[in-house]
Parts: C-alpha cells; structure tokens; sequence
C-alpha cells in the first residue's frame, strides 16, 4: 500500500483536510497546488511520469471543470416545474434526490473525463468514452473500499478479527470495481485505438534473467504473441510496449512450458483481448503454464497445440511453421528440453525462432533431414545445454542472429567466443542486453531490415 499513486493521494487528502484544522474554507486547487509545489522540490522529475500527470491533472480538471460540467446535466436535477417541491410525495423527493446525485456524479466524471483525455490519448494512444458512465458505478464501490479501509485501520488494534473480517469484504470489493472495469470496457465503442503501427513487424523484446518474448504485428493492429516474457516483464515492458505502438495481439503461441515465457498467464488474456493460445505440450510442472491449460478455457479461449509441419496463419500473409514439437510425455523433463522449435515465413523471407532450444532438439532436427535454411535465427538460451551448436549454425546458415544474454543465472549468458565466431564468420550478431529489443521489418525494396531499439550497433539491412 506504500506505492507512489497512494502516497500521492494519502498526502493531497491530508493537505486538504488540513483546511478544517486551521478553520479555513478548504480549496482544492490550492490543495493541489501546494501538494505540486512540495512534490516538483522533492523530485523535480516526477512530472514526466505520466502517473503524476494523470493525478494531478484530474484533480485540476474536477476542480476547475465541474461547475460547467454540472450545467450540462442541471435537466436531469430541476424538478417538474409545473410541480412545487412542497407538494411532491415521499417517493417524489427521493427519486428527485437520487436524480441530483446522478446529476453530479455525471458532471464530476465529465470533467474528469475532458481533463484525463488529452494525457492519456497522448501517452497510451487511447480514447475512452464509457469512462463517463462507468465512473457511475466504480465511484461508490471506490468510496465503500477507503471507508472500510480507513475502518480496518481503526480497529485492527483494538479487534483484529474484525478488522481481517472487514478486508476480506474490502478484496470482495475491490474485484468487484474491476471486474466492473473490464465489462465496461468490452462494451462497443467503449475505447478505441488511435495509433496504429507504420509497417508489419518482427519485436524481440530484451527482457531480464533468460525471460524471452516476441510480438509479429500486421498494420490492422492484429498481432500474435510468441511468448509473453515473465510477469514483471510482461506488465512492466511488453504491454506498455505494445500499448505505445497500437499493437493489440489476439493470439498467443508458447514455445515452452517456462515460467519466464508464459506471462503469468492470467494478465495476459487481462491485458489484451486474446481470442486464441496454441501451447507445445498438454502436461507441465509449471504453475504459470498450468494456468492456460486449467484457466483458459473458462475465460472462452480457443486452444491448441503445436504439430510438427503445421503451418499457422499470421498478419500480412505470412506463416508460423512448427519445424520441431517436444515429447507430450517428458512431464518430468526441464522446460528447456520441451521446446518447440518455429519458422516464420515472411514474404520470402524466413526467420528461424529456436527460443531456449538446447543441444538435444538440434540433434533431433539434423537427424530428422528437416530443411532447417534461415535468413535469420532468433534464440535464447538452454539454462544448462548449449545452444546453437556449430553444426546447427551450419545448417540453417544465417545471415543475422538475434540473441537474447542475461548476467544472471550464468546459464543465460550468450559466450563472447560464440558471438566471435559467429561474426568472424560473416554473421551479425544483435545481443539483445546491448541492443535492446531489435525489430525486424521488410521495406518498400522487400529489404529484410533489423534495427536495436539502442545504438548499440547499426540497422542491419539484409538483401537477396
């Protein structure tokens, strides 16, 4: 409970309610602006963070915009005019009152609304109109979630089974708003997207500690999700990513049943409208794995698995084929050695994503005669085999290859000597810790373009 946004708000609230001690009229611009001031001293950067923008200029919009907003709503508050107040009904004057509340409710929200779009079109590429009426709902299950916060606080010393009894009805709550929250925003027309991406493309993203996680995306803003990363990474990076450039997927592929590959599971299908997920193996010990295979199919999504020579449907035209699929029966087998092995074929161009593939899958594909030939490799790192082999690297004979590195665990490291050999052999090599995420896009020449999000290395262009 100790993070920024509440501590933003625990110290406006104090600033306010300071108002009464002095015995002043509190205003709440001078509120929000004293706050602001004693903030921007402490940390002259906070208002770069859109966190901080977003706060503060609600607050701003409330507090300036309501009085024009309530104008807009005073129909719905008047009474009947041919009907004086005196004579209306006990019934009358609560359906007046409730009528009122709404009436300000809707002018709050509105100006909340008007003051947060500019932000959050500009940060997040989002336009959201049902924020106007689904502040409606979540506003009193909100207000009901502090007063009984503020209530278990009061009595935790002094009667502690009440207290856990009040915070497990607060939890209750507290799903409840969102799952409020998320009804809202499935209704049509509820949100929509501004920024659409400029060209198909190919994102690895660089994550931490052997995470692995890529997005090909179509100009329609459809994507497919090959891997999600970890948890951290898929909320702190991958969404907020995909966010920033329209990408919106709607299917998910898993190479392998790791929990640094699978997302967390549930805030995967929670974050992005997820229609389909093909999985490699029905059967794992991981926790995050055994999400999508327990709770997938109640949130009504399509799955799948992974057959060797299957050929898998992407945005732009191009495909995802299984070269290699894992034993369904090595249940007890590490993660690594349960990998799916793909190749995207892209308008001529194919991109061979091998993830944590170890020795023992390479063998299997030499020995299998499978054509392997790739114009580029995408891999990560067997946590305790080597991977990409010298007689693999052979065999599919890369122009470029895009490794993931991690200084820890040390299984995940990409060995300076591999990367040498590689490029004494005529391979570029993008090291996603250097380059960060590398995009690979076709340009208008049908060029294969791969390009690190940091300068670490210069775009790579690939001609036929």
């Amino acid at each position: 409970g100790n993070s920024e946004p509440a501590l933003r708000s625990a110290w406006m609230t104090a600033v306010f309610l300071c108002a009464f001690a002095l015995r002043r009229k509190p205003n709440l611009l001078n509120a929000l602006g004293t706050v602001w001031l004693v903030g921007m001293l402490v940390d002259g950067r906070m208002i770069f963070k859109p966190g901080v923008q977003l706060s503060y200029g609600v607050v701003a919009a409330i507090a300036i915009g309501t009085a024009w907003a309530s104008r807009v709503f005073s129909w719905m508050a008047r009474p009947d005019p041919l009907l004086h107040e005196r004579m209306l009904t006990a019934l009358q004057h609560r359906w007046l009152r409730f009528r009122r509340h709404v009436a300000g409710s809707l002018a709050v929200s509105l100006a909340a609304a008007i003051g947060s779009s500019p932000l959050i079109l500009f940060h997040f590429g989002l336009v959201t109109p049902v924020s106007v009426i689904a502040s409606l709902v979540l506003m009193p299950v909100v207000f009901f979630i502090l007063a009984a916060a503020l209530l278990s606080a009061f009595l935790g010393s002094l009667v502690p089974i009440a207290s856990v009894g009040i915070n497990h009805a607060n939890a209750r709550a507290a799903s409840l708003c969102a799952a409020s929250a998320g009804w809202f925003a499935h209704l049509p027309g509820a949100h929509f997207q501004t920024r659409r991406p400029s060209q198909p493309q190919l994102t690895v993203f660089s994550l931490d500690h052997g995470a692995g996680a890529a997005c090909f995306s179509g100009t329609d803003g459809s994507a497919v999700l090959i891997d999600c990363g970890d948890p951290g990474g898929f909320r702190h990076r991958i969404a907020p990513a995909l966010r920033d450039l329209g990408i919106v997927p709607d299917a998910v592929v898993l190479t392998h049943p790791d929990g640094r590959h699978v997302g967390g599971a549930a805030p995967v299908w929670q974050t992005f409208p997820i229609r389909q997920a093909l999985l490699p193996v029905e059967r794992a010990r991981s926790p995050g794995y055994r999400a999508w295979l327990e709770q997938a199919p109640v949130r009504r999504l399509h799955m799948d698995r992974l057959a060797p020579g299957a050929m898998l449907p992407l945005p732009d035209g191009a495909s995802l084929e299984v070269l290699h699929a894992p034993d369904p029966s090595a249940v007890n087998a590490v993660a690594d050695d349960r990998v799916a092995i793909l190749r995207l074929h892209w308008r001529g161009w194919r991109i061979l994503i091998t993830s944590d593939a170890g020795t023992d899958a390479e063998i299997e594909l030499l020995e299998s005669r499978t054509d392997l030939t790739a114009d580029v490799i995408v891999a990560g790192r067997h946590a305790t085999s080597s991977s990409l082999a010298d007689r693999f690297i052979a065999a599919v004979a890369p122009r470029a290859i895009v490794a993931t590195h991690a200084d820890f665990p040390e299984g995940e490291r990409l060995p300076d000597d591999d990367v040498a050999y590689w490029e004494s052999s005529g391979i570029a090599v993008f090291d996603t810790s250097k380059t960060g995420a590398v995009t690979l896009a076709i340009d208008a020449r049908g060029q294969l373009v791969l390009d690190g999000f940091l300068p670490a290395r210069p775009a790579l262009v690939l001609r036929r």
